[in-house]
């Protein structure tokens, strides 16, 4: 009888969790970006876990600082930490790391005094991530891809084959397994360099390398959340298909031959939809406001990245969609007034 009551208080919980909480959500990205974090560590890429360790100092010391002056439970800093990850993750190794940690340190500490959580409208990682990007543009890298190769259909292929993209041990029985056995069914192949290419592209900036692990990562975070997705989704396809149509196009190449593969695959884009997008408080609310969100951020990354291999342009696209969407939240605000206006009408 005892057995049979516990199962019935079991079965009539009211409470039904459709996502995963934001604390959840904090935790899975934390994991997530540890996995990237180990990955440069067995890559030997010490310089890089050197910025992304004094980047986390730098959030770590203005969280500490904020909570000496107000007090405030230091677990509600926790969200700046994790910023404090994604602006290394954005920063080239050879960034100075004084720099790193001084530049981190202010902007997060400001954006804790001045904008404060619940009044977010710019995601604080991607303006500190700018604001080093003019502090030290010099060890940035430059666009990969050149002005002849903007008019060629495969410049991804011309890239690898020049040693700009590496190419790893194990690419060429993956390579030969996938055309002779799965993807000859559909009569298409791929080159020799691509699935390299997807593992780690050895860039400069670490948030640029492991579009494997990223792509990993986007399943695990939106698996059972679709409308997390609805803005990553529609700002990849939005991109891929401007990139697809009209890049070599606007060179003076051929409609519809770009390179979706480089661009995809190149200026942090997919560690771009899966991590930076969607910070609280920068993006809309409604279905449609999001979609419409998507549309423009697609819209921005092509004229801003171009065919891809753009050092900053994903921070940039991120900064000019949070301005948009003050617009899209404004309008939203106006649209629910009108519907709770029209509700109050019919119940008079």
């Amino acid at each position: 009888m005892k057995e049979d009551n516990i199962k019935l208080l079991s079965n009539t919980n009211p409470y039904i969790y459709l996502c995963d909480s934001m604390t959840t959500m904090t935790y899975k990205i934390l994991i997530l970006l540890l996995i990237q974090f180990t990955a440069l560590l067995v890559s030997k890429s010490y310089d890089s876990v050197l910025v992304i360790l004094f980047s986390f100092l730098g959030a770590l010391a203005a969280s500490g600082l904020y909570y000496l002056i107000t007090k405030e439970n230091f677990y509600k800093s926790f969200d700046i930490l994790i910023q404090g990850l994604f602006i290394g993750f954005f920063l080239p190794g050879s960034f100075p790391l004084p720099a790193v940690f001084f530049v981190t340190f202010v902007i997060l500490f400001m954006f804790k005094v001045y904008v404060r959580n619940s009044n977010n409208w710019v995601n604080p990682s991607i303006l500190t991530i700018i604001v080093a990007y003019f502090v030290g543009k010099i060890y940035f890298p430059g666009f990969t891809i050149s002005f002849d190769l903007l008019t060629t259909k495969n410049p991804s292929v011309a890239l690898i084959s020049s040693g700009t993209f590496p190419i790893f041990s194990f690419d060429s029985s993956i390579t030969n397994f996938l055309n002779t056995y799965v993807l000859s069914i559909f009569k298409v192949s791929i080159p020799e360099g691509l699935i390299s290419l997807l593992w780690d592209t050895n860039a400069a900036i670490p948030a640029f390398r492991f579009n494997l692990l990223t792509i990993l990562s986007t399943v695990v975070l939106f698996c059972n959340n679709y409308v997390m997705g609805i803005i990553p989704m529609i700002f990849v396809t939005v991109y891929a298909v401007m990139v697809r149509l009209f890049a070599p196009f606007c060179y003076g190449g051929t409609f519809n031959s770009g390179d979706v593969i480089l661009a995809l695959l190149s200026s942090g884009t997919l560690f771009t939809a899966a991590f930076m997008m969607q910070y609280p408080g920068t993006i809309p609310i409604s279905i449609n406001g999001k979609i419409i969100y998507g549309i423009i951020a697609g819209l921005l990354a092509f004229f801003i990245s171009g065919e891809g291999t753009s050092p900053i342009g994903m921070a940039y696209t991120i900064l000019i969609c949070n301005v948009f969407n003050l617009i899209l939240r404004y309008l939203e605000d106006i649209n629910n007034e009108k519907f709770r206006l029209a509700g109050a009408q019919e119940q008079n």
